[in-house]
């Protein structure tokens, strides 16, 4: 049966059955070929027999046949007969819950439909599309196991993901169960992937609408501002009925009495539907980035807001960066590290504060406030991860100032080596690889950590005792693990660390066993650090203290200078704490008690590490630095610089780091700077107090050696007037950058760069165009809700063709809210528009019983196919090749099927003579040797002499005489042992004993 003929410009096919013909055309041949092959056999097959005449005809018409189909291209057609049914479920938070608890239930009872075959498929999309069930026949329910982040709508990514997952064998059919509002990607762009491949996308509406609701759309505030100028707030509002309520406004979080009048700081509104927009004036006051944040509080009767539904939109924030005299931040841990450098930079009008680096802000906002920070012999430890991240952002993004003193803490000695700082400096912390420095030597004594999560907090102290080495430093791990071999022992030799990633991989692998003794890992530590060839040599044990120790061996520890500090975590009493006290009190090292204090184990680790870090410190008598001409800003009009008595050894970094100081014999940097994103760092290795630098002190050049350094790091306020304009545009920002010069004319041209601090700590770079004279566009993704930190920094030449003109500036975008609770209701057009357009449905959320779920109606069932041109030619071939014989060696069938016919019988009839001989023979046998059937089948076929002996007819010789048995014979071999349930085996074996007989009388 045909079930289509669409024959397009030969592209078209041919269906017949389950015969698809993808060349429909070349099967027209038959109808030209065919009447050739009667008339052409009618003269060519005259000759042949009436039988021969009519088999060679129709071999011939069957080749011809099978030719013209192999031209036609044919397969096998295997068409689908299943439904595969994916639902793509709106897992957000802008569907009501019980929407969604609704969608559940929805399809548990719209399976009616349902085949044998029939898949199920169930995915939930949000932020992210997660497969929950690849269709499959034996999904029955909804399984909600991840969502991801609920607070952002892709729906298209979770239709790509419906295609992506549908089985090839079912026809395909989309269930997408939504409120319509997405806040990312384009449904009607995949909906038009969906359509061209004939996926029809059924849909769910899942209506609502909050009748009453207030939302803060935003609240605009100036990017910038002068201080003590005054500042204009407005927060715009949408209101869907009249609502009463208050409304609170804050500043870098105090409040702010905007309603003197009123009781309560904040201001009574009444909202209309629609768009209401309040404002207020506050004063900027001192220098610094400004956060502003309103919230509204509906009124409340009998326990319930009125008017208002979530409370999630009812914030907006907003910050202002109000300009004034450069603020320069200096962190020191003691305060006599920078009492000199403050002393001298106050005297130069610039605005100096100074913290500890446990106070230092938080966040990348509360450090724009200063234009420069500087570390004053802080080491690396004093700063939580997230804190040195910052610090690295605030200069690369926000295109603030960076600088590092030295001391014994500082670069280097003090940890910085692995940091996440570390890359910003112009110098490399290692020492390079052309000097010859004393090695430190570590090792490591771990002991079971019995506390919460002991295993991460092990390992994690031990990763930071290593980050602290250089690479030229030696360490070793040693612990107790009893499931090996050899329990107390090395994990990690103690070898140069070179790159780290094998002490890491050894990391990795500690056990943490229960340790029974100090003695045997102590023993090892100590042979291990008197063979190694370093200065410092230093043990570090981590243990509650519980294994036994022989003081003796501390005693050897003393004589070979070894150091040995401890920590105890989680002992079990004085005896314990008492041996670790012991063995770091007489070798010289530390004994810290910190109980299950977790956060001090790894700070303390990392500052014992680094005591083996001295050999990174040069101190002796005085050396004068040289100057190295670079005609660089900071050491603008300094010829010279008085000897220092100490500096921490760095190296060389590659690139545009410039150095300006060198000193001793290797050539050391002293000082160095380099441009590191927007901002820029100066790192100078020596101190900035009397402890290496007193000949600076009384030094005339101090002030101005330090004041220039600072001066060129901090950012630069310039002569430019920039203004940022931001404007949210769903899930983009548009920046708009206007600038002026000194006379407020536009800026004819102008090299603009700008960088975006986002939320999750990452950064991007803004690419502005300059679409007219002063002013740059452009726009970055700011979908996420969070503060997005916007920092620009611009050159362009003076309209005179004097110095370039130069300026920087920053702005904040902040989403107080997810975009998720911007939508009030459904969006129920785009989905019934996605339904059109694929040719799916519109689906009732309260009739589930006839949804008809797997509906065949509309589908194209997907159809397998499988080419079978190759042997339907190889056919043709061999029935070409019997037309030849039928028709040139004139071979008669009659004749060859009677020859068949002989030759069966000839092989009956020799198969029944063989049958019948053996028969006999075998009879015979059973003549012969007296055995019936039966006593055969129960024992095997033996010679037996005694038998033969009682036999009473006996052997006659040739001369008349009875035959004597000759007693030798009896050595002849045993006859065949055959099995007797064989007959022809029997037979055989009777008839190779007569034989032998007879070979015998012979």
């Amino acid at each position: 049966m045909i079930s289509s003929l669409p024959i397009v410009s030969g592209l078209g096919s041919l269906v017949v059955g389950p015969l698809q013909f993808d060349r429909p055309q070349w099967l027209l041949l038959a109808a030209v070929l065919l009447p050739l092959v009667v008339l052409i056999g009618r003269s060519s097959l005259a000759g042949l027999d009436g039988a021969t005449r009519w088999i060679a005809f129709l071999v011939r018409l069957v080749v011809v046949l099978a030719l013209v189909a192999v031209l036609g291209e044919p397969s096998f057609r295997r068409e689908a007969k299943d439904v595969s049914v994916t639902a793509i479920l709106d897992a957000s938070r802008s569907v009501p819950v019980q929407l969604q608890q609704e969608v559940d239930r929805f399809l548990e009872l719209a399976m009616g439909d349902r085949r044998s075959g029939d898949r199920l498929g169930v995915i939930t999309v949000a932020k992210d599309a997660f497969v929950q069930n690849l269709p499959s026949q034996a999904v029955r329910d909804v399984e909600r196991t991840n969502t991801g982040n609920v607070e952002a709508t892709d729906i298209a990514n979770g239709v790509n993901m419906m295609m992506a997952i549908t089985p090839k064998d079912a026809a395909a059919r989309g269930l997408l169960a939504s409120d319509g509002n997405e806040t990312s990607g384009s449904l009607l762009q995949v909906g038009s992937a969906a359509k061209a491949a004939k996926i029809p996308i059924d849909v769910l509406l899942l209506k609502y609408s909050y009748e009453q609701e207030v939302k803060l759309d935003r609240m605009m505030v100036p990017a910038t501002a002068r201080q003590g100028q005054v500042i204009n707030i407005k927060v715009a509002m949408t209101s869907t009925s009249h609502a009463r309520g208050m409304i609170f406004l804050t500043m870098d979080g105090q409040p702010i009495d905007i309603s003197p009048d009123h009781p309560s700081m904040g201001s009574p509104v009444e909202l209309e539907p629609g768009q209401n927009v309040f404002s207020r004036q506050v004063f900027a006051g001192n220098a610094g980035p400004k956060q502003f944040e309103a919230r509204f509080e509906p009124e409340i009767r009998g326990g319930q807001p009125v008017g208002d539904t979530l409370v999630e939109n009812n914030r907006a924030m907003g910050v202002t960066f109000v300009s004034g005299e450069g603020k320069t931040l200096v962190i020191r841990e003691d305060p006599s590290e920078s009492e000199m450098l403050v002393r001298e930079l106050r005297a130069t009008s610039l605005g100096i504060q100074e913290i500890t680096a446990d106070q230092l802000p938080g966040d990348l906002t509360g450090l724009a406030a200063y234009d420069a920070i500087i570390l004053c012999n802080e080491p690396a430890f004093n700063f939580s991860n997230a804190q040195i991240e910052n610090l690295k952002r605030y200069v690369h993004d926000l295109g603030g100032g960076l600088g590092m003193t030295g001391g014994p803490d500082s670069f280097g000695a003090g940890g910085w080596i692995d940091s996440g700082l570390a890359e910003a400096l112009p110098l490399r912390l290692d020492p390079p690889n052309k000097r010859q420095m004393p090695r430190g030597a570590l090792v490591m004594i771990m002991h079971s950590i019995e506390m919460s999560n002991g295993v991460y907090y092990g390992r994690q102290v031990a990763n930071a005792a290593v980050d602290a080495l250089s690479r030229l430093d030696l360490a070793g791990i040693i612990e107790y693990n009893p499931m090996s071999t050899r329990a107390d022992d090395w994990v990690h030799p103690l070898e140069v660390l070179g790159d780290k990633s094998a002490i890491k991989r050894s990391i990795n692998r500690l056990a943490f066993g229960d340790m029974p003794s100090f003695d045997t890992s102590l023993r090892k530590a100590l042979k291990g650090l008197k063979d190694a060839s370093a200065g410092q040599k230093h043990v570090i044990i981590l243990s509650d203290g519980d294994p036994t120790l022989n003081r003796t061996i501390i005693n050897d520890f003393v004589a070979a200078r070894i150091t040995i500090s401890t920590v105890a975590v989680s002992t079990h009493g004085s005896f314990g704490a008492g041996s670790m006290k012991y063995m770091a009190d007489t070798t010289g090292g530390k004994y810290y008690d910190v109980g299950n204090k977790h956060g001090d184990v790894v700070k303390i680790i990392f500052k014992e590490a680094q005591l083996i870090r001295r050999s990174l410190i040069w101190e002796g008598n005085g050396i004068q630095p040289g100057v190295v001409p670079t005609g660089s800003a900071p050491m603008r009009d300094i010829g010279a610089v008085p000897t220092i008595t100490g500096y921490v050894v760095a190296a060389d970094r590659q690139g545009l780091s410039v150095v300006t100081l060198r000193a001793g014999d290797e050539n050391d940097p002293i000082a160095a700077h380099w441009q590191y994103g927007l901002g820029r760092v100066f790192c100078v290795t020596t101190d900035a107090t009397s402890r290496w630098a007193s000949d600076w002190i009384d030094w005339p050049g101090y002030r101005k050696f330090w004041e220039q350094h600072v001066r060129w790091a901090m950012r630069p306020t310039g002569s430019a007037n920039l203004r940022i304009l931001t404007e949210n545009d769903g899930d983009r920002t548009l920046v708009t950058v206007e600038a002026v010069d000194q006379e407020g004319e536009r800026l004819s041209t102008g090299a603009v760069q700008a960088r975006v601090s986002e939320p999750n700590g990452d950064s991007q770079g803004l690419d502005l165009r300059q679409v007219g004279p002063g002013r740059w566009e452009g726009d970055f993704n700011s979908e996420d809700a969070g503060t997005y930190v916007l920092a620009l920094r611009m050159a362009a030449p003076s309209s005179d063709g004097g110095e370039m003109i130069r300026g920087d500036a920053q702005a904040a975008v902040t989403r107080p809210f997810a975009d998720e609770f911007r939508a009030l209701e459904d969006n129920s057009a785009l989905l019934v528009q996605v339904a059109e357009m694929t040719g799916g449905r519109v689906l009732d959320l309260a009739s589930p019983q006839t949804a008809s779920l797997f509906s065949r109606e509309g589908l194209t069932m997907p159809v397998a196919t499988r080419a079978i041109w190759l042997p339907l030619l190889l056919g043709a071939i061999v029935l070409f090749l019997g037309d030849v014989a039928v028709r040139r060696v004139r071979i008669e069938p009659a004749a060859i099927a009677a020859a068949l016919r002989r030759s069966v019988k000839r092989r009956d009839e020799t198969q029944k003579t063989q049958v019948d001989a053996l028969r006999a023979a075998r009879v015979k046998a059973k003549e012969r040797y007296g055995e019936d059937d039966k006593k055969v089948a129960k024992r095997r076929f033996d010679v037996d002499e005694e038998a033969i002996a009682r036999q009473p007819v006996r052997a006659v010789a040739l001369s008349g005489e009875e035959e004597k048995i000759d007693p030798a014979s009896k050595s002849r071999p045993k006859a065949v042992k055959v099995d007797a349930a064989d007959g022809m085996s029997r037979l055989m074996a009777a008839k190779k004993r007569a034989r032998e007989e007879l070979e015998e009388d012979s």
